[in-house]
């Protein structure tokens, strides 16, 4: 008798156990395969992004439909398109830095007209952001000057501690090979608080953005070591 009743409580406690394993694969699965919104207070939302514009995304789950703007959200993750988006001045507050070579950049919130959604390529101490601007150009033709829009595409990074930011791409520059080598001396001087990472990248002698970001990574990892993973995260500041 008593045996009985150990094997149904065994019999039970499998099957207990696996319900959970199972439970938390789903978790799991629709954590890794379902986009959702991190908001400014913790708050999660899974569903799916439909768009992402600068001004606003638009997210569905089920028959239930709304739109968000860069000021309720921290952190849009667009899982189907393997993308991360993240509200920012980056792109109506940017400004030069008198008298700075290579060239830096900062943030300036009182310039910027908006937060705006920004693509994020990585995240840590280093903030790469891509994104997109239009503007009025003017042209030369046959018949006068031609009025049009033009959209230049800008990749850069912004360290979080100093609130510098340098261009950290540009594909009709770099060709010619002279700005890419700027971008290299003011990539130094951004992970120079890395001693080891920056001797290993001061070595290299072929440059690209690719080079450039895998370095990143490297210092953002680094750094996240140190601050042992949770003050980047925990911050939830907009730059």
């Amino acid at each position: 008798m008593k045996k009985a009743k150990l094997l149904m409580l065994g019999q039970m406690m499998a099957v207990i156990a696996l319900l959970i394993f199972s439970e938390t694969l789903c978790a799991q699965k629709k954590s890794n395969n379902t986009d959702y919104i991190v908001f400014m207070n913790g708050d999660s939302l899974y569903g799916k992004i439909s768009s992402v514009t600068d001004s606003k995304l638009s997210w569905r789950d089920g028959d239930t439909q709304m739109d968000f703007f860069p000021d309720q959200v921290f952190r849009v993750y667009q899982n189907s398109k393997s993308k991360i988006f993240a509200p920012s001045y980056i792109e109506t507050g940017l400004e030069k830095v008198k008298n700075t070579k290579p060239q830096i950049f900062r943030i300036n919130k009182e310039k910027s007209e908006e937060l705006r959604f920004a693509e994020l390529i990585q995240d840590g101490e280093i903030m790469v952001y891509y994104f997109k601007s239009s503007g009025l150009a003017v042209g030369g033709g046959t018949s006068g000057p031609i009025l049009g829009f033009t959209t230049t595409k800008y990749w850069c990074a912004l360290k979080r501690s100093s609130g510098e930011i340098i261009e950290l791409n540009d594909v009709v520059k770099d060709i010619l090979g002279n700005d890419v080598k700027q971008r290299a001396k003011a990539l130094s001087a951004l992970i120079e608080d890395e001693p080891t990472i920056l001797k290993q990248f001061q070595l290299e002698r072929k440059y690209s953005y690719e080079l450039f970001l895998n370095y990143i990574k490297k210092y953002n990892e680094a750094r996240l070591s140190k601050e042992n993973g949770g003050g980047i995260v925990s911050e939830r500041m907009i730059y």
